[in-house]
Parts: C-alpha cells; structure tokens; sequence
C-alpha cells in the first residue's frame, strides 16, 4: 500500500470518529501534524464529503441496490450506530463494493435525513454550563446564565444573545462556523476561540488558529482578522474597538470555574463579573483607571465582588439595584 493510500485511509477514519465520544482529539491533532500529506490527505476527505452531501439526491438515484454493500459494525468503525439519536444529521462513513468512479478506495458517505432547519436554543441558568457537540462535530461549551441558538446543521450559525461561550471546530477547509454576537460575526475554520456578549459588549478571544470578525452583513474587506494570542473587545454603541494580547491558556478560562487577569483594566473586570453577579457593576471614575491581576473563583458568583475588594483599593455601593466601584483610597 503506497503512502498515499494510507494517509487516505486514515484520514477517512479520523473523519468517521469525529463523533465518537471517545474521539482522541489530540492524538488527531498529532496526526495532522505529523506529515503535511495527512492534513492534505484529511482535506480532500472533508471537501469529498461536502461534494457528495451537496450532490446526495443525485448520487442515491444511480446508486445500485445495497446487495454488494459490507456492513460495518460501528464498534469496529469508531462511529455510533447510525439509528443512534446522538448522530443527528451527521454523516455516517461505510464501506463499499460497488464498482465504479465512487467505489475509487475511498469510503462512500450515507446521508441521514436533515430536519427541518429550526433553531435549538440552549439557556444556561446561574450555577450551570453546558458542553454541546454541534451537527458539523464541533465543540460548544456555554458559560452559565447564557442564551445559545444553534441553526445551520452541518454549517452551524450560532447567536449568542446573551453570555458566552468557548468553540472547539475541527479543521474542515469546505465548512465555516459563525458565532453572531452584538450586531458582528465571527468566522472560523479549524480553531479554539472565546466569544462573549453581555450587557453590551463583545469580546472574541482566540486559543489558538484564527478568525475574522466582521460587522453583520458587512464585507470581507472589513473584517478584523485575529490569530491566536490575541482579543478584540467591541463596545457597538460607542462604536469603540479595542486589540489585546491574551495567554492562550487564559482563554474561556470560566470553563474551569475561574477568571485569571493579567493588568486587566477594572472595567473589563466588573464587566466580567456582571455576567455572574445578581446586579450589574459600574466603575467610577475615581476607580477606572485600576488593573487588577490575580484570579477570581466564580462559584455562584456571590463573592466576585468581595474577591476583589480583597485586593484592589475600592468600594462598593449599592444603588438603585446597580453596583458601583469607587476607589477606596490607598491601603
């Protein structure tokens, strides 16, 4: 068997596990790495799945019947059994005898039914997160007191009306995820990123790969590209657009239970919290010009506040249901 075949081989079998719940996600990235013939290998595999998922109709009616088909048992494919409701609309890899221009080696992909394009709506209250695997085998991973949809199936759009959430989306050159948050959209292929939306603000961090960040229905020519290490943090009605440097390992750092802060300016930190706290927080002049680094618990988001109080010279007081951060003064 040539090299080539085998990386065509095994890129078709990464393609098929990728919604095995037992997926090694890091052994694939391993393999990726290993050998630029795999990642070309594994693109070819995802472009022949967009190819034949767009073309599927067509090519079930010159298929012959299934009597040369060998069956696969899915402990032995890596993949869910495909009468599996965890599958969804996802794709699901076979073996195949047929002779023919499809029948060149590669695996044939079977189309499941799509459903009927509703949106699925995931809300989080103030205690809980939420891991999502979407149509396309991307990872979600919603912040608590958020409010998600998720429409597209194997292209997913999600809106972010309210909180967070954190991305995981495998490398596939022929399919595009966007995250839409605060009046911008968020494009990416193959990358881990952070997107927030709350009390009117927008930030993107990026772990790792790269996105572009683009005003809704606005052109490609605008878009803000970010590579991993960096943020953008977006106030839309002050029409204000600020870049930042982030340590990769910082980002969506509330999966863990936790916000880490490195010099960061008090008001990105009270806007953080916001997203926990019973009432919104405002910074005082007095106090704006304050950065905090350390680690906040968040917990149930009772004690943010007091964590910080801790540790900065500041107040807080209490009115009309806001919470405002004044400077206490040197300690």
């Amino acid at each position: 068997m040539t090299d080539t075949r085998m990386a065509t081989d095994a890129a078709a079998t990464w393609h098929a596990r990728l919604d095995s719940p037992d997926m090694d996600w890091e052994d694939f990235g391993r393999w990726l790495d290993a050998d630029p013939s795999h990642r070309a290998a594994y693109d070819a595999i995802a472009v022949l799945d967009a190819e034949i998922g767009e073309r599927a109709a067509a090519i079930a009616a010159l298929l012959p019947a299934n009597d040369d088909e060998v069956a696969v048992p899915a402990s032995d494919a890596g993949v869910p059994d495909a009468g599996s409701a965890s599958r969804g609309t996802r794709w699901r890899w076979a073996a195949i005898g047929t002779s023919g221009a499809l029948a060149a080696g590669l695996a044939l992909l079977l189309v499941a039914p799509s459903n009927d394009g509703a949106a699925q709506v995931y809300a989080t209250g103030r205690s809980e997160t939420r891991s999502v695997t979407l149509d396309d085998g991307s990872r979600m991973q919603i912040d608590r007191g958020s409010r998600v949809s998720v429409t597209g199936g194997g292209t997913p759009v999600i809106e972010i009306a309210q909180g967070a959430a954190s991305f995981a989306v495998r490398h596939d050159p022929s399919r595009v995820l966007m995250v839409r948050a605060g009046g911008y959209e968020v494009r990416d292929v193959g990358t881990r990123f952070d997107v927030v939306s709350a009390r009117g603000r927008v930030a993107i961090t990026v772990a790792q790969g790269m996105v572009s960040v683009v005003p809704s229905g606005g052109a490609i020519g605008d878009a803000t590209m970010l590579n991993a290490g960096q943020s953008l943090t977006i106030t839309p009605d002050k029409q204000i657009a600020i870049r930042g440097r982030i340590d990769p390992a910082r980002v969506a750092d509330w999966t863990d239970g936790r916000l880490d802060y490195d010099g960061a300016p008090l008001t990105l930190v009270a806007a953080d919290i916001s997203r926990y706290a019973d009432s919104p927080l405002v910074v005082d002049p007095s106090a704006a010009d304050l950065r905090f680094s350390g680690v906040l618990t968040i917990g149930d988001g009772s004690r943010l506040v007091d964590q910080l109080r801790a540790v900065l010279p500041i107040r807080a007081r209490r009115v009309a249901g806001v919470v405002h951060l004044d400077a206490a003064g040197p300690r």
